[in-house]
């Protein structure tokens, strides 16, 4: 007879199986309590190495503390799934090594490659996604596969089986490469004598079950415990172990409470409900030879009675009829007693979940003695309530640990491929640079030295040309005397130049075996190069390094360096995006807290851990259950007709993790409104559970998580302050600048604060890194081909004016050519202006005597405090014939009405007004007859004249005016109680610009504020 036991979602599972163990509960006559020796002849099988653990504690612990020798503890799988892995001293087999995930990786993205390649060039297009990630991709769902196939042991000859014609045109295309693959990958792990980690697997476990039926009464007392047997392999060695004379089976949660007809429903041939929590219980006990009558509950459940309220909650879809008479069989008492301790929060985003998470594991460590865990399959989650407990100097043990790719080390190694990739981009190079374990062999002072003056001379503002030689270049050409008076850069002396210079040297030696990588390079020269570049930044790499993350990346190294060589030749910039996948399976688990009072967990492990308060985090579609995932290689019909499983089989793995979490006294539920601004669905478990209970039960469950969103809610609330006012900075008048450009007095009577923050203060915005050309760019390049072209013939065009003035033009943009989407778009455009350009030449000049290109002046406006220097550059002005000027101002953008320039944009009357006076060079006093723009836009209308002047003026008033008001704005400003008003009369609502963060512009213009000019 069979011994099949079940212990209850309520009842603690370690410490019942410990005692029912030590009490001869499970095995009859052997109850090895108060026999400190007896144990040692027992074997039990646990899903975890970490249950293991937590089970010989329990033993000491149900034992009174007594000596007592232990008995042989297997784990039966990993942390993930009831995957069966046993240690390399397996009893009586030696089976061949697993292949390496990496190895498997890359070299099935080998395979998916060539076989896309070939697909591309017989389509003459791609017929399935490209790109290093997709491949990769491809080959982890390959490999997932080949394990499904092995897992449920179906035999690849099935494949010829399946009629092509039924499906997809692309299916018939994938079955063709998996009979083609799944040779050539056999071939290739016989030659290696390696196979596949499943198979190794299911050997194991093979062996195992028949060295156990073997011994028979010999083996003694063996016990296997908290497996749902939802792989093959590890349901055979249940049933092996249940059929030994002193064995048993301990399942988790078996429902003992559902209908009987219900439950059988759950393995009808004509019913499929692989989504429901029994469903993997219900197909084992076929293969234990048990009835679920026969089955033992072991421990006293809790009289909450949340069994039943579950059991409903979670029926399959089938018999939800029986919902109209949930009352007589849980009646109002029932429901009310065990939806006692149960709270649902309802948090508003993940930030405001993982913090209210966070304050419950807190305050349980305010609770002596009590213990509590957060169990979520929501990795984003679980490492966001460890750093939210960081605040509180909080460390917590979460079991799954966290992604090599995103540790330090990782982000080191993903920041040195992706630099060399790019060539040295500002972006990912300044990342590069300021990572702590990027050292260069600096110590971090003269480290942040160095970075800090190659920031400033290479990297901010346009991108310098591709490459170290390009940083080099641009470090050996910067000439600080050549740059303008307050100009950032002009803070890096010699001593930073030199430092700049000798970290290029020092970075361009660590990337070069990565630069040497040239063309589609051999995956192992790649990994050699990269590790290489990677220790001449930080170190030598050493698996036995105390830091876990550096020595997992060193262990990572080594195992994608063994499975390199069948991997495919990669472009270095390829390689970059695949670095990440290659790191994917490496996980770093950090030196255990000293405080297990708290913990993250993952859903199976949570199955067997004990704790009184447990919280089942991101409880939403998704995340809790899972989003099924559709085969890319096998449609769903083709999975049906092999009895792969379905999707949803993992839903109701899911269910069955959820179920399990509500053993606790107390029981929080958390889910987040919206993520990433988008609508959530929450849990199909919690919307069940929301319908058994009823509307008003429900209230009250999430009335309770209420003060816990709330209290998360106000943490980061501090006092009320004042709100901001408009600032309006009085600084003495020897401080006020005495100088300003015709350009500048826009901005004194836009914002004035602008004016203090740049000539008072003295600041600087920083370029940012790695500009990207825009309209400023384009404006020069423009402006310098026309000054250049009109200095070189300023009086008569020549009669190749257009060529002419296209070569202008290339020189002055072949600056921009390293960014060839821009350069090509502005090219064009310039191309079009140049032909407006030379017809409206030909057609101006024959008023002209000569034309003075981009000429600058400067005009003393005399004060009561002494004078005020104007100065101006102006683009063109034109001598005509009768001895008065014209003043052309070239604009790429939408000029300034005539309304604005005599106003708010008085440039052009400013410069009328120097003009007439002699300001500029080589420019003779006289009257300025007429001031323009000349909009050159390059689109469909190429250019046009818009004029400068009023209609109802004179140029030479408009400028006079603009001269007066000018004084009138110096004089206010003479006075030491004017303050510099920021956005005194801003041109459009909502503009921020370079000084607005320092006049806290946004604290005190939000919903209000003056009217800006349209």
């Amino acid at each position: 007879m069979t011994r099949v036991f079940s212990i209850p979602t309520s009842a603690p599972f370690l410490p019942t199986l410990a005692r029912a163990l030590l009490d001869g509960e499970l095995v009859p006559g052997f109850a090895p309590r108060g026999d400190p020796l007896a144990l040692a002849s027992a074997t039990l099988y646990l899903p975890t190495r970490r249950a293991g653990r937590m089970f010989a504690e329990a033993l000491l612990e149900a034992s009174g503390g007594e000596a007592l020798l232990l008995p042989r503890i297997v784990p039966l799988g990993d942390v993930d799934e009831d995957a069966l892995v046993f240690a390399e001293e397996a009893p009586l087999l030696a089976p061949p090594r697993a292949v390496a995930s990496v190895h498997r990786r890359v070299a099935l993205a080998a395979l998916v490659e060539r076989w896309r390649d070939a697909l591309a060039e017989g389509a003459g297009q791609a017929a399935v996604a490209a790109g290093p990630a997709a491949t990769v991709a491809l080959a982890d769902e390959l490999g997932r596969l080949f394990d499904q196939m092995s897992t449920a042991g179906v035999a690849w000859e099935r494949l010829d089986g399946l009629a092509p014609e039924e499906h997809d045109r692309y299916f018939e295309i994938s079955l063709d490469f998996l009979r083609i693959a799944r040779r050539a990958w056999l071939a290739h792990l016989h030659a290696l004598e390696l196979v596949e980690p499943a198979v190794r697997r299911d050997v194991l476990v093979g062996a195992e079950a028949s060295r156990l039926a073997r011994l028979g009464v010999a083996a003694g007392p063996v016990i296997a415990a908290g497996s749902t047997g939802s792989l093959p392999a590890t349901a055979r060695l249940l049933a092996a172990i249940a059929r030994l004379p002193q064995g048993a089976v301990v399942l988790p949660g078996l429902d003992l409470d559902m209908e009987d007809d219900a439950f059988a429903l759950l393995t009808a041939p004509a019913t499929v409900a692989p989504d429901h929590p029994q469903y993997g219980l219900a197909h084992l006990l076929p293969q234990l030879a048990v009835a679920r009558r026969d089955v033992v509950e072991l421990g006293p459940r809790r009289p909450n009675g949340r069994e039943r309220l579950l059991s409903e909650a979670m029926r399959q879809s089938e018999t939800t009829d029986r919902w109209t008479s949930l009352a007589i069989r849980l009646p109002d008492a029932a429901r009310d007693a065990a939806l006692e301790g149960l709270t649902l929060i309802a948090a508003a985003d993940p930030r405001e979940e993982a913090l209210a998470i966070a304050l419950v594991l807190r305050d349980t460590l305010e609770r002596p003695g009590e213990t509590a865990a957060l169990v979520t399959p929501d990795r984003d989650l679980a490492r966001r309530v460890a750093a939210e407990l960081n605040r509180f100097g909080i460390s917590i043990d979460d079991s799954a640990g966290v992604p090599l790719a995103e540790t330090a080390p990782g982000r080191l190694a993903r920041l040195v491929a992706r630099a060399a990739a790019e060539a040295c981009a500002p972006g990912p190079l300044f990342a590069l640079l300021t990572h702590p374990l990027a050292r260069f062999g600096f110590d971090p002072d003269a480290k942040r030295e160095a970075v800090a003056a190659l920031e400033l001379v290479a990297l901010r503002g346009p991108r310098p040309r591709a490459g170290i030689a390009g940083l080099a270049a641009t470090v050996a050409a910067f000439d600080p005397a050549t740059l303008r008076d307050g100009d950032p850069r002009r803070r890096v002396d010699d001593a930073g130049l030199a430092a700049a210079s000798d970290l290029v040297a020092r970075l361009g030696a660590a990337l070069a075996p990565l630069f040497a990588c040239t063309g589609k390079a051999p995956l192992p020269d790649l990994v050699a190069a990269h590790r290489a570049a990677v220790e001449a930044m930080a170190g030598p790499l050493n698996p036995a390094d105390p830091d876990p993350a550096l020595a997992a990346l060193a262990h990572a190294f080594e195992e994608i360096a063994d499975g390199a060589a069948d991997g495919p030749a990669l472009r270095l910039e390829d390689y970059a995006e695949t670095v990440a996948a290659l790191f994917a399976d490496q996980m770093v688990r950090p030196p255990q807290p000293a405080q297990e009072q708290v913990r993250i967990l993952g859903p199976l492990e949570a199955r067997l851990i004990h704790v009184d308060r447990v919280v089942l985090g991101g409880l939403v579609e998704g995340a809790w259950p899972p989003q099924t995932r559709t085969d890319p290689w096998l449609s769903r019909p083709m999975r049906g007709e092999l009895g792969l499983d379905l999707p949803e089989r993992r839903i109701g793995l899911s269910a069955h993790d959820f179920v399990q979490g509500f053993g606790a006294r107390e029981v929080i539920l958390t889910y987040p409104g919206k993520v990433a601004g988008t609508q959530t669905v929450a849990s199909r478990f919690l919307q069940r559970l929301a319908t058994v209970a009823g509307k008003e039960r429900w209230a009250m469950v999430r009335a309770r998580g209420e003060g816990w969103r709330l209290a998360a809610a106000s943490l980061d609330q501090g006092p009320s302050v004042p709100r901001a006012e408009q600032p309006a900075p009085a600084p003495p008048l020897e401080l006020r600048p005495r100088q300003l450009s015709v350009t500048e007095i826009e901005t004194f009577l836009r914002d004035p604060y602008s004016i203090f923050a740049r000539h008072v203060l003295r600041l600087r915005p920083l370029d940012p890194l790695d500009a990207t050309p825009g309209g400023a760019e384009r404006g020069s390049a423009l402006h310098e081909a026309l000054g250049t072209f009109t200095a070189a013939f300023p009086e008569d065009l020549p009669p190749d004016a257009l060529d002419q003035l296209l070569a202008h033009g290339r020189a002055a943009f072949a600056p921009l050519a390293v960014y060839p989407a821009e350069y090509a778009v502005w090219w064009t455009r310039f191309e079009r202006v140049a032909g407006w350009v030379v017809a409206f030449e030909r057609e101006r000049r024959a008023e002209l005597r000569r034309v003075v290109p981009e000429t600058s002046g400067r005009l003393d406006i005399e004060l009561a405090r002494g004078p005020f220097r104007l100065t101006g550059r102006a683009d063109r002005i034109e001598l005509r014939t009768d001895g008065r000027l014209a003043i052309l101002d070239y604009k790429t953008g939408t000029a300034p009405s005539t309304r604005q320039g005599a106003t708010f944009s008085p440039q052009l009357p400013l410069e009328a007004a120097m003009a007439a006076r002699g300001a500029f060079r080589n420019v003779p006093a006289g009257e300025v007859e007429d001031f323009r723009y000349v909009e050159l836009k390059g689109g469909a209308e190429p250019g046009r004249e818009k004029p400068g002047v009023h209609k109802e003026t004179t140029a030479t008033q408009m400028a006079e005016d603009a001269l007066d008001r000018l004084k009138d704005l110096l004089l206010a400003f003479e006075d030491p109680n004017q303050g510099y008003r920021a956005l005194a009369a801003p041109q459009w609502q909502g503009r921020f610009g370079a000084y607005d963060h320092l006049a806290r512009v946004r604290e005190w213009a939000l919903g209000g504020g003056e009217e800006g000019e349209a």
